[in-house]
């Protein structure tokens, strides 16, 4: 039997301003990452965006926060901009929702159960990340923009870790053996 063929993840995770993405090839090959903007809060552009990710990068699979499960806390604007992206893009790219279970469940619980502990986390499992962390936010403090990108890549990595591999069955040499 042949490996699986690494699967292509792009996780998109929407905030006020834009759109934070990640590219996740296999378990471990960052593709691209980063934060595209819309100026303000509108759903149309978001999507249209999003849409130029997935033609960019052709993934396999659209990586996306499970905006209905218990626990999670999206606004309205954001639920309906995912639940647009979930139904639409799902006739061009399989989509796979993410629990904030299966999120928290990517490293070790005490680092992981808040946001800076997950993003800390992965910015050791993915070096080239380090520099894009923002400082740990203090109370009176808004959430750092670029926090939408960790979050997205906390999407793809949760999406690998849960996805059931494939053997692919292994193919006869052209004489005749295997």
């Amino acid at each position: 039997m042949r490996e699986e063929i690494a699967k292509r993840v792009l996780a998109v995770d929407p905030y006020c301003r834009g759109v934070g993405f990640v590219v996740l090839e296999g378990k471990e090959h960052l593709i691209d990452w980063g934060l595209r903007t819309t100026v303000r809060a509108d759903n149309a552009r978001a999507f249209r965006v999003i849409d130029k990710l997935i033609d960019r990068y052709r993934p396999d699979i659209l990586a996306l926060e499970k905006w209905d499960a218990p626990g999670a806390r999206r606004c309205e604007r954001v639920e309906k901009l995912l639940d647009r992206i979930a139904v639409e893009q799902g006739k061009r790219v399989l989509v796979r929702l993410v629990t904030r279970r299966e999120i928290r469940a990517i490293g070790p619980l005490p680092q992981t159960a808040t946001k800076y502990g997950r993003a800390s986390f992965l910015a050791e499992r993915f070096p080239e990340l380090q520099p894009f962390l923002p400082p740990v936010r203090k109370l009176w403090m808004p959430e750092d923009d670029r926090m939408s990108m960790f979050d997205a890549l906390s999407f793809a990595v949760a999406c690998v870790r849960t996805t059931k591999k494939v053997a692919l069955p292994t193919l006869p040499a052209p004489d005749g053996s295997i």
